[in-house]
C-alpha cells in the first residue's frame, strides 16, 4: 500500500514538474512569487506597475525580474547584477514591447504584446523575487511551513534562524544609523 501512495506521489510530482517546466516566464513569476495561479494580461500589468503610473518604468521592469534587491528571501546576499545586465533586461523588453520608443511600457502597449502572443523572456535571473525581505521570507518560506503554527518554538528552520539574524543586523543597523544624523552637540556625552 506505501509504495503505490510513494509511487502515486512520484508519478504527480514529476506531471506537476513538467506542467511547471512548459509555463511561461511570466506564469511561474505569478505561481512562486505571488501565489496566483490564473490572472489576465491587465492584471499582470497593473500589479507590477509600482506607482500605479500605468507605464511599465526601467526600475518597474528590473524590479519584474527581482534584479533590484541585493538580497534573496533567505537573507543571503546575492551576486549583484552587472549594470550591464540591467541595461540588456531592460533594453530587450523595450524592444520586444516599447512601440513609441519612448523608454517605457505602457499599459496599451503590453496590452497589444500579450494579444499577439508575446511572451516575457526568462532572462536566468529566477523567478523574480521583487519584495524586499521581509515579504520574500513570509511568501517563501513562512506561508510554507509556519501560517498555521504561530509557536516561535517551531521557528527553527535553518531560514528561520538566517531571517532572525538579518533581522537584527537590519535593526543594529538602522539604530547606528540613527545616531550617525544627531549632531554632536545634541549627543550624550561619555
Amino acid at each position: 500500500m506505501r509504495l503505490i501512495s510513494a509511487v502515486s506521489l512520484l508519478a504527480a510530482l514529476a506531471s506537476a514538474g513538467s506542467v511547471l517546466a512548459d509555463l511561461s516566464w511570466a506564469d511561474k513569476h505569478m505561481r512562486e512569487e505571488h501565489n496566483i495561479n490564473s490572472y489576465d494580461p491587465s492584471s499582470f500589468f497593473i500589479l507590477h506597475d509600482s506607482d500605479n503610473s500605468k507605464f511599465w518604468t526601467r526600475a518597474d521592469m528590473l524590479s519584474l525580474y527581482g534584479i533590484m534587491n541585493p538580497i534573496d528571501p533567505t537573507g543571503h546576499r546575492k551576486d549583484p547584477i552587472s549594470p550591464a545586465q540591467q541595461d540588456q533586461v531592460y533594453n530587450r523588453i523595450c524592444e520586444l514591447i516599447d512601440k513609441d520608443h519612448d523608454g517605457s511600457v505602457s499599459l496599451e502597449e503590453w496590452l497589444t504584446f500579450s494579444r499577439e502572443g508575446g511572451q516575457l523572456p526568462d532572462f536566468g535571473f529566477g523567478p523574480g523575487h521583487h519584495g524586499d525581505v521581509e515579504y520574500e521570507y513570509e511568501i517563501h518560506h513562512w506561508l510554507k511551513y509556519h501560517a498555521d503554527d504561530e509557536n516561535d518554538d517551531n521557528l527553527n528552520h535553518p531560514e528561520d534562524i538566517e531571517h532572525e539574524q538579518l533581522f537584527h543586523h537590519m535593526e543594529d543597523k538602522a539604530e547606528s544609523d540613527q545616531h550617525k544624523n544627531i549632531p554632536a552637540k545634541f549627543r550624550v556625552q561619555r
